[in-house]
């Protein structure tokens, strides 16, 4: 699959690779937020891995890319809710985040300038453990 964006038109674009997945498939364990900390702090802030929230995974109408394969004779559905979306300039990259967390994956054509500015952000952090709770049942088990 691949996108089209509105983007400022004197950018050079770049094809690049994207996974699309329910929100909290990639983010929700924290993983995803510790592997772009990583390449950050191993490669500098220009690594090319961007994290997409529902907001821009809107605007950028990747929605439409994520599709399940049809069963016999059935239309291709959306899942409900909103969206989550990893961009990366290597495509190896996002192979093996599919792998690791499912999805669909696909290209786009976006300016990296673009998505430094608007998507250098990390995922969201795991939400913690309550370790009170879980301790308290413990000492009573």
């Amino acid at each position: 699959m691949s996108a089209t964006t509105q983007v400022p038109p004197t950018a050079p674009l770049r094809s690049l690779s994207f996974l699309v997945a329910p929100l909290g498939q990639l983010s929700g364990d924290g993983q995803l937020r510790e592997l772009i900390e990583e390449r950050r702090q191993r490669k500098g802030a220009d690594v090319e891995l961007w994290y997409l929230g529902q907001d821009l995974v809107e605007e950028l109408r990747l929605a439409q890319a994520f599709r399940h394969p049809p069963a016999k004779d059935q239309e291709r559905t959306r899942p409900q809710g909103p969206i989550e979306a990893i961009v990366a300039g290597d495509a190896a990259v996002i192979t093996w985040l599919q792998l690791r967390f499912g999805g669909c994956a696909g290209t786009l054509a976006l300016p990296t300038g673009w998505l430094q500015e608007r998507a250098a952000a990390l995922p969201p952090r795991a939400p913690t453990a309550d370790t009170a709770t879980s301790s308290a049942r413990a000492d009573r088990g």
